[in-house]
């Protein structure tokens, strides 16, 4: 049963490893339709690839541990949907903060790192986590700002719209898995915990893939201070 377990949980982790290839070759056949927000969103495929490369070039051979990739990827991933959201979020004080919250977030990862004098296990984790909180509350934001906002489209067929969805799910399976860890140490929890984590990056591949399809470069996808004013401007000068 333990060896099935293993080739399941190993089956899932390649697949997911494998699946950044989809939404990577869809960045190339279609990056001249993206909008600047989309356009920064798409470096977020060679981010993971690098990550990926990365620890399994160096990692049993020439390095302990592969955290230093883990905390890398967590931390480059928060400060570049950090980037995205704060480019669509219309509100200023919105806006203020995704930034404040994302450099606290670094901050706080750098800090147990100097701590601990070492990229550790706990640095991984805390990376982790604090990328999955501070993204899945970014999501939120714009979902919200979506339901209170004109109808101007489908949400579906909104890119922004099926990341945030795609980031709470990921966030909330990797959450998740990663509670096993408060359970007694075993070989069955350690096959649960990854492939929940392998399904969960599946899931949001799915959905980041998706965001690159329904891309165009018109999408109204950041309204600015100087609109908001002349929008408001107009309704008062109606009474």
């Amino acid at each position: 049963m333990a060896e099935i377990l293993l080739q399941i949980m190993l089956g899932l982790v390649y697949v997911m490893q494998a699946s950044t290839v989809v939404p990577m070759t869809v960045v190339w056949w279609r990056r001249k339709h993206f909008s600047p927000p989309i356009k920064l969103l798409s470096w977020y495929v060679y981010l993971s690839l690098a990550s990926s490369a990365g620890a399994y070039l160096l990692y049993p051979a020439y390095l302990p541990t592969n955290y230093c990739f883990i905390v890398g990827f967590n931390l480059g991933k928060t400060v570049l949907f950090g980037a995205v959201y704060y480019q669509v979020l219309t509100l200023a004080s919105t806006r203020r903060m995704v930034l404040w919250l994302t450099l606290a977030g670094i901050a706080m990862v750098v800090g147990v790192i100097g701590f601990s004098f070492s990229i550790s296990l706990v640095a991984a984790s805390v990376s982790r986590v604090t990328q999955c909180a501070l993204l899945a509350g970014f999501a939120l934001l714009y979902l919200e700002q979506t339901l209170n906002g004109p109808a101007t489209r489908r949400p579906t067929h909104d890119p922004l719209w099926l990341l945030s969805v795609g980031q709470l799910l990921y966030s909330a399976g990797t959450v998740t898995a990663f509670s096993t860890d408060l359970m007694p140490a075993s070989e069955f929890n350690f096959y649960v915990k990854f492939s929940f984590v392998s399904v969960s990056g599946l899931v949001f591949n799915y959905f980041l893939t998706l965001a690159f399809l329904r891309a165009k470069p018109g999408n109204a996808t950041v309204l600015t201070a100087a609109n908001e004013n002349t929008a408001a401007a107009g309704k008062l000068a109606r009474f």
